[in-house]
């Protein structure tokens, strides 16, 4: 009997949202809370009686009382088979849809796989707990105290200690039966030189990450010395995918709140429900995805974002705040409120809690900003410089690209008339350059959704003939260590100005990157430096919806690159954009002198050879400046 795996459904249920797939043939007509309605295409009426639930993700009329998920719809609407209506929605939504029987090898195989993978988490889970209230376990139990977690918030997070050591968790997982080749499918361990398996958790204290119906599907570890890095989390495996998941929501949806508080760090959501507030959440360390929001918005009305205080979090609330907006504006029946909270003082959630109480936390989230608002703040604030006041040029380019991201209509006049005090114009006017900057963005996106369908279809076409797939054009590639570089840049804000981190001659160059498109970014960079904040991610953001990088939108490339790189402290982060600098520069050379060199064998002209021997002297001397430079590092 034919049959798709269950997570081939699983993955296109969660990406073909209803309102989406019911909106090609339904037109909407009321709302009432998170339910639409319109009138039924399975039976003819005069009065809406068709409803679609966002949260629930179903459709169900109360006419003709047809109900079921997207997959069911299709089937209904399109007279289709289960399997033909997930093949349909599959390729809808860009998901392969691969065919298989019930009692196929390979969908037994991977069923066990994953129950492996599920078992081996709980083992893991009891013997890091266990550790925890061992001997071994007192620099874990030290560090608890020290963070004022009591027993009881231990025992309700599962919270345990890797103890130090190379391969504790594999002895102990392989004296449980367990193979190598299904501890290594767990993301517990890494693989040394030598081919042996090494746990990729030691010496740390350990937060184990809940799904949404509380099974443990990966893994945090907190340092607890100086070794870096601080936090160190499970990579993606068969049962996990960090950017559909929030930590702690198992445990927040009890609270049965329609807010969410929405964190960075797991951490600060431990010390949030140990204090009482129980419906925070954190983000697993990565940028804010879709698949979250659309996750939140099943379990609340509306969200209130804390981010870091730093340059960095400033960065990532600017980050998330573009890719909400751009997904509300696609599925406008999702209609969760954000907010955007700042804690006062730059202190982090767990530290404010602790100096101030439970009571004033709440009135910080009380006191949370619309995301409009926000908006407005933010580039007011990021453009005003001690002493010269506010760079009107800078904040009028912000308030246009913020106002282009805001969808309802009425909030975007608002921070049209808000900024018309700033900069003596009337807010038609401005409200005006705001449309115009949606316009070109939605141009831009559309072109950018038509040049990768076309490459797409080609490389198909050439896959099927058996042809080669040629390379990307040069403007469109973006190697990772020139994505590091770049990411690390605009990481560093104005310290790139300051020759105590950071000296003239190693600011990034456009000739530092390969691709064309790159060098585009470079430039923009360039030019739109802030010695206060470095670049705007805002300008930034817009920037990059009008290229691809490596076949994808820019902005999705780039969104990867910092969720893959990790965050340092300024002087480390400083230092290693040099060494990622002077590492391309370096390939840069050997480039240009192996042509050099081709040019030195080729040419009859001694005159001309002598030239070019005195420009590899030049590079090479060039070269092991940049080598020495890196060696110091």
């Amino acid at each position: 009997m034919a049959r798709i795996p269950e997570s081939t459904i699983d993955e296109i249920l969660s990406k073909a949202d209803i309102e989406s797939v019911v909106g090609r043939y339904v037109t909407f007509t009321k709302r009432t809370g998170q339910n639409l309605f319109g009138l039924c295409p399975f039976h003819s009426e005069k009065t809406p009686s068709f409803s679609i639930s966002i949260p629930k993700n179903i459709y169900k009329c109360f006419g003709c009382q047809k109900s079921g998920n997207a997959i069911g719809f299709i089937m209904e609407l399109e007279k289709l088979s289960f399997p033909e209506a997930v093949k349909y929605l599959g390729d809808q939504y860009g998901v392969e849809v691969e065919w298989g029987d019930d009692d196929s090898q390979s969908a037994k195989d991977l069923k066990s796989k994953k129950d492996r993978v599920r078992s081996i988490l709980s083992d893991a889970a009891v013997f890091y707990y266990k550790a925890l209230n061992s001997e071994c376990g007192k620099p874990a139990r030290d560090y608890a105290a020290k963070r004022g977690l009591t027993k009881e918030t231990l025992v309700k997070f599962g919270i345990g200690y890797a103890p130090d050591g190379f391969d504790n968790l594999v002895k102990h997982l392989r004296s449980k039966g367990y193979t190598d080749d299904e501890l290594q499918n767990s993301g517990l361990f890494t693989v040394a030189k030598n081919g042996n398996l090494v746990d990729l958790f030691r010496g740390r204290f350990i937060v184990p990450i809940f799904d949404a119906f509380g099974k443990i599907i990966a893994f945090g570890g907190r340092n607890l010395g100086p070794e870096l890095p601080k936090y160190v989390n499970s990579p993606d495996s068969l049962v996990y995918k960090k950017q559909e998941h929030l930590y702690g929501l198992n445990f927040a949806k009890k609270a049965k709140s329609k807010q969410l508080i929405i964190v960075e760090g797991y951490m600060d959501a431990i010390a949030m429900h140990q204090a009482g507030i129980e419906n925070a959440v954190a983000a697993l360390g990565t940028a804010f995805t879709d698949s979250q929001l659309r996750l939140a918005s099943k379990y609340a009305e509306e969200i209130v974002f804390f981010f870091d205080s730093d340059q960095a979090g400033k960065n990532a609330a600017i980050r998330a705040t573009h890719m909400m907006l751009n997904y509300l504006r696609k599925v406008s029946g999702l209609k969760i409120r954000i907010k955007i909270a700042a804690v006062p003082n730059g202190k982090d959630p767990d530290e404010y809690i602790k100096t101030y109480g439970a009571e004033s936390f709440k009135a910080v989230v009380n006191s949370a900003k619309d995301v409009n608002d926000y908006l407005f703040s933010r580039a007011y604030d990021d453009n005003f410089i001690d002493g010269q006041g506010l760079d009107l040029t800078k904040f009028q380019e912000d308030i246009v690209t913020y106002g282009s991201w805001i969808y309802d209509e009425i909030k975007r006049e608002k921070l049209a008339t808000e900024a018309a005090q700033y900069l003596s114009a009337r807010p038609e006017t401005i409200l005006n350059a705001i449309n115009h900057a949606e316009e070109r963005d939605m141009k831009a996106e559309n072109n950018i959704v038509m040049r990768t369908n076309e490459r797409e279809e080609k490389t198909e076409v050439a896959r099927r003939k058996g042809e080669i797939q040629s390379q990307l054009p040069n403007e469109d590639l973006a190697y990772m260590q020139e994505l590091e570089l770049f990411v690390r840049a605009i990481r560093l804000g104005g310290s790139m100005a300051n020759v105590e981190y950071i000296k003239r001659e190693d600011v990034i160059r456009k000739k530092d990157f390969f691709g064309k498109n790159m060098q585009d970014l470079a430039g923009f960079y360039l030019e739109k430096f802030n010695p206060k904040n470095g670049v705007s991610d805002a300008l930034l953001l817009q920037k990059m919806s009008e290229m691809t990088l490596n076949g994808q939108k820019a902005e999705v490339v780039y969104l990867a690159a910092c969720d893959s790189i990790p965050e340092e402290k300024l002087k480390i982060e400083a230092d290693k954009y040099k060494k990622c600098l002077y590492q391309i520069r370096v390939k840069r050379i050997d480039m240009e002198l192996n042509v050099l060199a081709d040019m030195a064998r080729d040419s009859s002209d001694s005159n001309a050879r002598k030239m070019i021997e005195e420009r590899m002297q030049k590079a090479e001397l060039y070269k092991e400046q940049l080598l020495e430079k890196e060696s110091m590092l």
